[in-house]
């Protein structure tokens, strides 16, 4: 063959140890659709990958023509979440795209980097080396420049609602093997780009395609349906495509908040633009974003009326300060408003800090469990998770804190929940949050976490900040990751509400689980006071033995209510409850691993082992039981029965037997929560608790070991000092 005049040349990766080892002349002309598997690191970071890599770079002869004008190095790369190099001979030429979606990338091969005869073809982890399981092959040179070669036809996209109305969204593009492609169009006002993704404000994008076969997607975040269509396109091929998207989830009176959102204009880093980001948030549905770019106050409202967006949500300016203890996001707040200071040694600083500004309701603890500066701020060095206590006596003012961070996922989706269940029995008021932490196009969706906020939705451009605000620290918000749960209790109050008994009446709770017929729900738990109640399969049949599986939960029980995927009915008889209790909704499902919206693998994975999962929570539902017209917490309880048995003060010891077996038995009638929230109390002014173990009976004795248990936990790791 005449590499001179050859247009495009296949590098053929053969699979072994090293990648080096391949002959060129085993290249030559050679199709080989395997990719190959390399591991930087050392340590495996996903156990869906092999033990054994193929090697721990690329390092791959090949031999071709001198290249007088710039060419293309086509590849397909997978799983990359560090910063990999490309380079032939030893010129850099780009790096991979830090994406961990299935993809192809162009890179662009400068004049006079390729030399006639024998070429070296590597791909290299450079900077900080950390673990990182890619695969990366299918690699291809064209003798074009990569904006040549994504022009060879042309595909027009238009997305429409029902009435034929254009609307904006996300249009996405993969060939049949559902790899994300190169478009041959750049982000402009209105529109956003990056491989395989274009994020349209407007409704309609127009871009290049290399000839071949795809298949498309449109669709428009949680609350819509996806369409797609299949189109093959020849050289020189002009083809248009319509998908009209259809709501499929009932949001009505719930507005789309994202408390967590990144420019890389602002915040430094990821890959959107100002204006990219309004195409996106317009694009996934979000109603009311918050800027929070690190550290500095952001207004969307000039760059939404640019792009075209500013019918489609109403923005609020916040923060996210960033500082060596712990990430918090702020709002509602202004552009001339003092920073707040982020560097301020205590939490007790920050937050006098935080609150000076008088606009300022709302402080968000972002990601608890994820390590920044080496700080964790629920590491149990300094959490104690179960009972939801500090050990470095931090003033904790926030007010909010995430329990779903679509951008920075936990290995276990319930880790963070039950943090936060914690804290509600610890008596604060904390408003569970879901946000994205969005710094990029499509590498992690704007939106897909999101906070629903009980409120006016009717005109989405002129949404009532102050109202939903409030609304938000009351706690009326649902918490969605793919699903909406909607919980309501004797068939009116819903999350954040207060409901109560009398004496002879039981609580009848009722959740709906909503999602959009891509994703899908498992199971429908009810949480009572931080614990599990009642847990159904999605699927379960009524079992005469287990009176609380009535009702069956049926995963096509789509009922009246548009986006309606299951149902739960439960009763709490009210002769089971001795005390105030909070509740909550939980759903879960399977994650989404179509190219369309992507769920991430976590940030910082607490195993290798993973399996990607959607998610909702409501916020809590206060029930008063004891008829004082008021919620008392678990801890509230607790103090209570610690003062009504002489053991409140630092002064208990053992000698004074009958003040424990009176708290023994009044614990005895009293929900779990408390008996840890006592313990927990207990221990924290250095007092023995042998007496109170001996004293008690079972289950009591079992919550007390339970509290100590995790109590101890944190002792350890405050004398080994591990965040």
């Amino acid at each position: 063959m005449d590499w001179r005049h050859a247009r495009t040349i296949v590098i053929c990766l053969c699979l072994s140890l090293t990648a080096s080892d391949l002959r060129s002349e085993d290249a030559l002309g050679l199709l080989d659709d395997r990719m190959l598997h390399l591991r930087s690191g050392g340590d495996r970071e996903w156990s869906s990958f092999p033990m054994q890599a193929d090697g721990v770079n690329l390092d791959q002869p090949f031999e071709s023509a001198a290249n007088d004008t710039a060419w293309t190095l086509s590849l397909r790369q997978q799983d990359v979440k560090q910063s990999w190099e490309v380079r032939i001979n030893d010129r850099p030429i780009g790096r991979l795209v830090r994406d961990e979606n299935d993809l192809r990338t162009d890179l662009e091969i400068p004049p006079r980097t390729l030399v006639d005869g024998v070429n070296r073809l590597q791909v290299v982890q450079v900077g900080k080396i950390d673990p990182d399981d890619i695969r990366v092959g299918e690699i291809e040179i064209h003798a074009v420049k990569p904006r040549e070669l994504r022009r060879g036809a042309e595909l027009q996209v238009v997305i429409t609602d029902q009435q034929d109305q254009l609307m904006p969204g996300r249009i996405t593009v993969v060939n049949l093997d559902g790899t994300l492609v190169p478009v041959g169009a750049s982000s402009s006002l209105g529109t956003a780009v990056r491989e395989g993704v274009v994020y349209t404000g407007r409704g309609t994008a127009t871009f290049g395609l290399r000839p071949g076969s795809y298949r498309i997607y449109g669709g428009r975040g949680f609350e819509y349906g996806i369409e797609s269509a299949r189109v093959d396109l020849r050289p020189g091929d002009r083809a248009k495509r319509t998908l009209k998207l259809t709501r499929q989830v009932d949001t009505e009176g719930w507005i789309a908040c994202d408390t967590h959102i990144h420019t890389v204009t602002h915040s430094g880093h990821g890959d959107c633009t100002i204006d990219e980001r309004m195409a996106a948030l317009a694009g996934e549905g979000i109603e009311l974003p918050i800027a929070t770019d690190h550290n500095t106050q952001i207004d969307y409202t000039e760059p939404a009326k640019a792009a075209g967006s500013s019918a489609y949500f109403t923005p609020v300016v916040g923060n996210e300060v960033t500082t060596s203890r712990g990430h918090f996001n702020i709002f509602p707040t202004r552009t001339d408003a003092p920073l707040p200071d982020h560097q301020a040694p205590d939490w007790k600083s920050l937050f006098d800090s935080i609150f000076s500004a008088s606009e300022v309701r709302v402080a968000i603890l972002n990601h608890p469990r994820d390590l920044h500066s080496n700080f964790r701020p629920f590491s149990p060095r300094h959490h104690v998770s179960l009972v939801g206590a500090n050990l470095d006596g931090f003033d904790r003012r926030f007010n909010a804190m995430e329990l779903i961070n679509s951008g920075a996922v936990q290995t276990d989706p319930m880790q963070l929940f039950e943090d936060w269940c914690g804290l509600i029995n610890h008596g604060m008021k904390v408003t569970p949050v879901g946000s994205s932490d969005s710094h990029d196009v499509s590498r992690f969706i704007v939106g897909q976490g999101r906070t629903y906020i009980a409120g006016d939705d009717s005109d989405v451009a002129q949404i009532d900040v102050e109202a939903a605000v409030g609304a938000f620290l009351q706690g009326r918000v649902v918490v969605s990751y793919g699903l909406f749960a909607d919980l309501r209790a004797n068939d009116s109050s819903g999350p954040g509400e207060f409901v109560s008994l009398n004496p002879s009446q039981d609580l009848a709770v009722s959740v709906d689980v909503l999602g959009p017929t891509w994703t899908d729900v498992e199971r429908i738990e009810l949480w009572v006071n931080g614990r599990r109640r009642f847990a159904k399969p999605v699927s379960s049949e009524p079992s005469a033995e287990d009176p609380d599986s009535r009702p069956a939960l049926d995963r096509n029980a789509v009922g009246n209510r548009r986006g309606r995927k299951a149902q739960a009915r439960w009763s709490l008889a009210r002769s089971e409850l001795n005390g105030d209790v909070w509740i909550t909704a939980v759903a879960i499902g399977q994650g989404v691993t179509a190219p369309y919206w992507p769920t991430a693998k976590p940030y910082q994975p607490d195993s290798i082992d993973f399996e990607p999962y959607v998610f909702t929570c409501t916020g809590p539902l206060w029930v008063d039981v004891d008829g004082d017209d008021r919620y008392t917490s678990p801890l509230g309880y607790a103090k209570q029965l610690l003062g009504e048995c002489g053991l409140e003060g630092n002064a208990a010891s053992d000698d004074v037997e009958g003040n424990w077996d009176a708290l023994a038995t009044r614990l005895g009638e009293m929900d779990a929560s408390v008996v840890h929230q006592t313990v927990a109390w207990l221990l924290g002014r250095g007092v023995e608790i042998k007496s109170l173990r001996e004293a008690a009976d079972e289950p009591i004795r079992s919550g007390i070991n339970e509290a100590e248990r995790a109590w101890q936990r944190s002792v350890r790791a405050r004398l080994e000092q591990s965040e």
